[in-house]
């Protein structure tokens, strides 16, 4: 019979929050539950726009649009900058959506270079038509045990969309240090 030789893996972190003791295990399940969570989400998004024969991305888009349109509309910086999506993503998506008759586009009337994004009444109706179901999926997606833990919950993701746009600069900085090998 042979020796098998015992290894393992340092710590995948070294902030003192994150370990347990010398261990990272509880920070590695967490990372599997966002990835988990994440996954979900994104499949509940893809069905959401399937309902009204949109993109997961395109139901987003206009989500967001319906919500920050107010009565001017909303410029397509405001809406990538709500997304955390570039305004060449917004403005190629509008397109496609403005196309099919659910969204228009107009100038702003003080400035000319920007444009005021809203859902046109096709939109409204593909939208409205979600509700009953959105609302079923959203309470039982976030069924959280009281306000205070959804606070909570959402101060942590802000930090977190906020750390994770830095990671993305330090990722790209490695990869053009290690001459673009990732």
């Amino acid at each position: 019979m042979s020796k098998r030789s015992f290894r393992s893996l340092p710590p995948s972190a070294t902030r003192s929050a994150l370990l347990s003791g010398r261990s990272d295990h509880q920070f590695r399940e967490l990372l599997y539950d966002f990835f988990t969570v994440a996954n979900r989400l994104e499949q509940v998004r893809r069905y959401l726009g399937s309902r009204i024969g949109l993109t997961g991305p395109q139901y987003t888009l206009m989500m967001a649009v319906a919500e920050l349109q107010g009565s001017s509309g909303a410029s397509v910086g405001r809406v990538a900058d709500y997304l955390h999506v570039t305004g060449t993503f917004v403005t190629a998506e509008f397109h496609k959506l403005s196309t099919r008759g659910f969204v228009s586009k107009r100038p702003d009337s003080r400035d000319g270079r920007v444009s005021r994004l809203s859902i046109a009444p096709k939109g409204w109706l593909a939208l409205e038509s979600l509700f009953p179901e959105l609302q079923q999926i959203n309470d039982r997606f976030f069924d959280l045990a009281s306000r205070e833990e959804f606070v909570s919950l959402h101060r942590v993701l802000q930090k977190m969309v906020e750390s994770s746009r830095r990671t993305l600069s330090l990722v790209r900085t490695l990869s053009e240090n290690a001459g673009g090998r990732t």
